[in-house]
């Protein structure tokens, strides 16, 4: 299995500037794919950003010359129109010569009622998601105008300049329902968590939804986001790898929406727990071990999302970890 490695610059950890000044630097160390995901409050207040993704992969995009980038949106139908996302996609596709991928999940409440005040149930996000999926397709790829009467999204609308190009569709799935959906419905997954939740849940729900209409689950994208923090002294790694734990207590997804909250949470996260989900390592031997775990269970797109200490140290680094995960 070939196996790619994507990186995401993480907005809500570094601001724009630094992100521009090094984002040409990941087409040039081997890295085969740009990622990036709509949030609009950071996982932490301590040196937290934010900036818009769409705008972020539309400068990726001209800042690089071949490298595919992907943008993640969340929480369709309640921060953003089907529409509006399937056209601001197909244009960049258009004028980028298809190095466009769209993924889309459920959302987060940090995200989404922060902004716009609402926080439907887990089962209605999953249902709006499916419909958004099936729309967006319909934008692309339909002849006619959508005369689309769901139960969500009620449109009459047309994109008179559609993508020339396929536009790789993603599912992004936290648990099994949503697995299943992008395998019936997309052209790939992406998940996160360990390797024994991913192996015995979202990947056998994934390959269920894919066989269940006459897909081939092996021809579908299986793609994993792994948050990375690397730097030669493993003490300065492990704690910026912290900051993230919010990531893994559950109510950070829907009942705690403050960054400063999700912070002080965070302390209390075991470090067993933060090295069994992330890739904390101080040697390029302990990164690859982690990666290769990842590609053990039948993942083929593996993204380092960038929380390191220092992302150039990171990059000098993926100098040699990027060939090597390559020839396992």
């Amino acid at each position: 299995m070939a196996i790619k490695i994507g990186v995401c610059p993480v907005i809500i950890e570094y601001s724009p500037q630094e992100i521009l000044s090094r984002i040409h630097l990941y087409e040039q160390v081997g890295f085969d794919l740009i990622w990036e995901g709509d949030h609009t409050l950071p996982w932490h207040h301590t040196g937290g950003h934010s900036a818009s993704a769409l705008v972020m992969v539309e400068a990726y995009l001209q800042m690089t010359k071949r490298i595919p980038v992907h943008y993640m949106v969340s929480g369709i139908g309640i921060r953003h129109h089907p529409y509006d996302i399937a056209l601001q996609i197909a244009t960049m596709s258009i004028i980028h010569n298809g190095r466009v991928g769209l993924h889309i999940g459920t959302g987060e409440a940090m995200n989404e009622k922060t902004t716009v005040g609402k926080w439907p149930s887990a089962g209605e996000r999953i249902r709006r998601t499916e419909e958004a999926i099936r729309l967006i397709r319909f934008f692309w790829e339909s002849n006619d105008y959508a005369r689309f009467n769901g139960r969500y999204f009620k449109t009459f609308s047309y994109i008179y300049d559609k993508p020339r190009t396929k536009i790789p569709l993603i599912g992004v799935a936290g648990g099994p329902k949503m697995a299943e959906i992008a395998g019936m419905l997309c052209d790939g997954l992406l998940s996160l968590g360990s390797t024994d939740y991913l192996k015995s849940v979202i990947l056998p729900a994934f390959e269920k939804g894919a066989k269940s209409v006459g897909k081939e689950p092996s021809a579908l994208q299986k793609m994993v986001f792994i948050d990375t923090s690397y730097h030669p002294d493993p003490e300065k790694a492990l704690r910026k790898a912290r900051l993230y734990g919010g990531v893994l207590i559950p109510e950070s997804y829907s009942m705690i929406q403050d960054p400063r909250i999700i912070e002080q949470r965070s302390n209390l996260v075991k470090d067993s727990a933060l090295m069994d989900v992330f890739a904390i390592g101080s040697t390029p031997e302990e990164i690859i071990r982690k990666y290769e775990s990842y590609k053990k269970i039948g993942f083929d797109t593996l993204i380092w999302a960038e929380i390191s200490p220092d992302p150039l140290v990171s990059l000098d680094a993926c100098r040699e970890i990027i060939p090597a995960l390559k020839s396992i």
